[in-house]
């Protein structure tokens, strides 16, 4: 009995009958509070802890529910992300940074198939980012940057003899290249505003389990934050995300794999002694648009931790 539900599962896993938006593979967007440029003959160190969850499906714009042998519960991960960055001039600076993922989790509905789990290396993003144009008196910064994503974790991963979805394996698979422009300009009595646009486009995967390509993700974000006293900073990004259709061989499109949300990010930073930064923040998608019918994000949960080095020669007089 049990072999045959595993071959049953396997053959709705292929048939992409699990919708699932909540997990995609790799590693996730996160960009509030945020520091896309570092000044010369500096470094960042840093480390963040990420926690998603997902129990609700969409249909268009509506909530609704999924009865299917295999129709989520819902899905979640916890995910863990080592960056470092470097200014190597006064305009550019250069970073590298590898996710983990301690679980990739979707629990179905039915107790026959329980829930699946993946975990493991995610992708290696290294990314360069330039200063373009500067106005120190006005606070006024404009940086263009490109990123490479290389697909060094675990892919084709399995559970219990279950192909796992690309939406649990913990690499994309895939090579990805995204470009974009950072903003920040300072405003009056302590407000100041950063903006992320991002362009991303995925090479194909042609692995043991997949021949597939994500659709291009296009993530649009401004955030307007406030310097309450010297340590604390607070602030809240609106975001929005659009994701066209993956493809399958062919070329063929998969109807039902894209969607639109826009989202509201509340974050508090504090700075301790010594450059440390402590960051929380909270992912709270306010409007979705799917195509067909899909488990959507319903909150994430982020702590970021950063120190900044300064490797200046300092002058003794």
């Amino acid at each position: 009995m049990k072999l045959f539900l595993v071959f049953i599962l396997n053959i709705l896993l292929l048939q992409n009958v699990i919708f699932a938006q909540c997990c995609g593979a790799g590693n996730p967007i996160s960009v509030s509070t945020s520091d896309n440029t570092i000044e010369g003959k500096k470094m960042k160190v840093g480390l963040n802890y990420r926690f998603s969850f997902s129990d609700t499906y969409y249909e268009e714009m509506h909530k609704t529910t999924l009865e299917f042998p295999t129709a989520l519960k819902n899905s979640n991960y916890n995910y863990l992300n080592v960056n470092f960055g470097y200014g190597i001039t006064k305009r550019l600076s250069a970073s590298i940074s590898l996710g983990y993922y301690i679980n990739k989790t979707e629990t179905f509905k039915s107790d026959l198939f329980g829930k699946l789990n993946g975990s493991g290396v995610g992708d290696l993003d290294l990314s360069i980012s330039y200063k373009a144009y500067v106005h120190s008196k006005k606070g006024i910064e404009l940086a263009p940057y490109f990123n490479v994503k290389f697909p060094v974790g675990k892919f084709d991963c399995e559970d219990n003899g279950i192909k796992l979805p690309i939406s649990l394996q913990p690499s994309s698979g895939s090579f990805r290249y995204s470009g974009g422009i950072y903003f920040y300009t300072n405003l009056p009595k302590r407000f100041f505003i950063t903006s992320f646009n991002i362009f991303e486009y995925a090479q194909r995967i042609k692995s043991y389990n997949f021949n597939y390509k994500y659709g291009n993700t296009l993530f649009l974000s401004a955030d307007a934050n406030y310097k309450a006293v010297e340590s604390l900073i607070v602030g809240i990004q609106v975001s929005y995300e659009y994701k066209s259709r993956s493809k399958r061989e062919n070329n063929q499109e998969l109807y039902g794999t894209g969607y639109q949300t826009i989202s509201l990010t509340p974050h508090i930073t504090f700075i301790a002694k010594k450059n440390t930064y402590f960051s929380l923040l909270v992912d709270i998608p306010v409007f979705h648009k799917i195509e067909e019918i899909q488990l959507v994000n319903k909150f994430a949960l982020e702590f970021k931790i950063s120190q900044n080095l300064d490797f200046k020669k300092k002058c003794i007089t």
